[in-house]
């Protein structure tokens, strides 16, 4: 064939590919003076080219579904992470915390049974929501009355947002042993698993199994793994590891539908009929509804299963811990996981774990315990979780903002406006996690982008830690931990003090504040007047440690005292178990229109 060169590989859209084959028939001596737009061979043409582009742009498709990295389609991003033993996470149900009192007229009685599916309905905003328990309830703790009534008391009972329903398949070895759930919003940690064989003489229960794993050709066990089309299979055993159940068996399987986050804040709960015969019931909510979420994006089916991979299951280096809790607990925001080794003093052979949860300040003891249950036996046996409350620390951002009033019509509160939510979303994108390094230079880059009529800006900003008194008028002693080098060089923005903190009403009745003196010592000073009232503490510039002993307060504003420092260095590191982050109360800007 003469004159391949002509052909261009390089761009496949359509009129390059016509162009291409009108430029290869040129190169031909019976076409090289053809008029081919004037000429029927234009039609063929415009065949060939739409034939040669749709060509490409499939096996472009098929190509990028081959692989997980460039996989757009669900379906087959599962199917990779199937090939990494990693299922996708399901909705998950929102989990509350309630007692349940019963006060029953049957003096006889001594326990009532709450039995797996008991309902519960609970309004949120304009929605109602169903919540069942999770299991058999026996409330045995009985109090008998001078009045011949009992009263039943169960506490720390968990109710699950969603309601069970069951489908029942037929398990023939001619078809298969995968077995398809009829509904996407299964939350796989609820299924159970029923096997009746020989015309109902036999019933098995099966349990769910992660792995292979002391896996005997008798062991009743069933696997949950991701299916087409957004849904979950259960898959069952070989016969060689794990038992196969008998041909013409009914499966029966139950689970539990959830809404995902939408019932999370739930915390009223009212049942939709008699326990144990009883109707005089009363709920009290411990815990509110949380935990509820929507199966796995596409995104973090990405990012999780390769490092599901990797950990096999197991607890070893600090990786480890925080992947297989990320992975496995949707409702956690950040996690960080270090060796006692790295503290001082340190404390060997234990794990440290702090765990921050979405909308929900702390760790709850629940969740605490839940964790711990997860990760122990996953755990080398030398090695303990401890799970620690994240510490948060806080930046207070003073900025004067510099814009040009010729080249826009926005106000200086559109400006202020725009330029906060930059420092907000910088903080959402960069912060709020653990181990983050704050760049000053790009929070004033962000400033400064967020709007094209800003000319400049001078921003400046002071570390926040809050304490909150356990007891207001009580005497306490405590720690500020910044865990920073702190500035003693004056500053025209924060003054000469490098620690002050926010008002109260000290013990005397005084409205006062607390601020040092540049050589370590700690003093409450009055509000009116400025005098010392007492010296309170200390303060060691070089490690950014506070110590506050005798300190007791009638009154604070807000939720607490937040105590500000002035870092040495602008860009800020935290380790361990510390999340940097900035909030809106603690921006302040000051926009200056100029005209140039």
């Amino acid at each position: 064939m003469a004159a391949n060169s002509s052909l261009i590989l390089s761009n496949l859209d359509f009129d390059t590919l016509k162009n291409t084959l009108k430029q290869y028939m040129r190169s031909q001596d019976r076409f090289n003076d053809y008029d081919f737009d004037g000429s029927n061979m234009n039609v063929l043409l415009d065949l060939l080219a739409y034939n040669t582009y749709h060509n490409a742009f499939y096996l472009n498709m098929i190509g990028n579904e081959m692989f997980m990295d460039t996989a757009v389609i669900r379906d087959s991003v599962v199917s990779h992470a199937k090939e990494l033993n990693y299922v996708p996470r399901s909705f998950k149900s929102a989990e509350a915390n309630v007692s349940i009192t019963i006060n029953s007229t049957d003096s006889s009685k001594r326990s009532i049974t709450m039995p797996k599916g008991t309902s519960f309905t609970s309004r949120f905003g304009q929605q109602n929501f169903t919540f069942t328990t999770g299991e058999n309830i026996v409330i045995s703790d009985v109090q008998i009355n001078a009045n011949d009534t009992v009263t039943f008391t169960g506490n720390n009972i968990s109710l699950y947002e969603g309601y069970y329903v069951t489908d029942t398949f037929t398990f023939r070895s001619d078809n298969g042993q995968q077995f398809q759930l009829t509904n996407k919003n299964v939350d796989t940690s609820s299924i159970s698993v029923t096997v009746i064989e020989d015309v109902g003489a036999t019933t098995l229960t099966y349990t769910r199994a992660s792995s292979l794993f002391d896996l005997q050709s008798t062991s009743q066990v069933f696997f949950v793994q991701g299916a087409e089309a957004d849904s979950y299979e259960i898959v069952f055993g070989d016969g060689v590891t794990g038992r196969r159940p008998k041909d013409n068996s009914i499966i029966v399987v139950e689970y539990r539908i959830s809404n995902g986050q939408l019932p999370n804040g739930c915390d009223n709960f009212y049942p939709d009929s008699t326990i144990g015969g009883e109707s005089n019931i009363t709920v009290t909510v411990q815990n509110k509804a949380s935990g509820g979420s929507v199966s796995e994006s596409i995104d973090s089916i990405k990012y999780n299963a390769p490092r599901h991979f990797t950990t096999q299951e197991r607890a070893i280096t600090a990786e480890d811990y925080e992947n297989l809790l990320k992975i496995n607990f949707p409702e956690i925001n950040a996690v960080a996981a270090y060796g006692g080794e790295n503290l001082d003093p340190p404390q060997y052979g234990r794990v440290f774990v702090a765990v921050d949860l979405n909308e929900v300040d702390g760790l709850p003891e629940s969740k605490r315990n839940e964790y711990y249950r997860f990760l122990k036996p996953r755990s080398p046996v030398s090695i303990d979780p401890i799970f620690v409350d994240p510490e948060y620390t806080y930046l207070n951002i003073i900025s004067s903002i510099k814009y040009n009033i010729n080249t826009t019509r926005l106000t200086a509160d559109d400006v202020n406006t725009l330029a906060k939510s930059a420092v907000l979303q910088y903080a959402a994108d960069e912060l709020n996690n653990f181990n983050r390094v704050f760049r000053y230079s790009k929070l004033v880059q962000a400033i400064d982008s967020s709007q094209t009529s800003i000319i400049s800006n001078e921003t400046q900003f002071r570390l926040v830690k809050v304490y909150n008194p356990s007891i207001v008028g009580a005497t306490d002693t405590f720690d500020v931990k910044f865990n920073l080098e702190l500035d003693k060089t004056p500053s025209q923005v924060f003054g000469a003090n490098t620690l002050q903190s926010s008002r109260f009403t000290y013990i005397t009745g005084q409205k006062a504040y607390i601020k040092d003196d540049g050589n370590g010592v700690l003093a409450v000073h009055s509000v009116v007047s400025d005098l010392k009232i007492t010296d309170i503490g200390t303060i060691n510039y070089e490690t950014g440690l506070v110590q506050v002993a005798n300190f007791a307060v009638i009154a604070f504003e807000n939720a607490g005292i937040k105590f500000y420092a002035v870092p040495r260095f602008k860009d800020i590191t935290t380790l361990n178990n510390v999340i940097l982050n900035i909030i809106e109360e603690d921006v302040v800007l000051t926009i200056v229109p100029v005209r140039q």
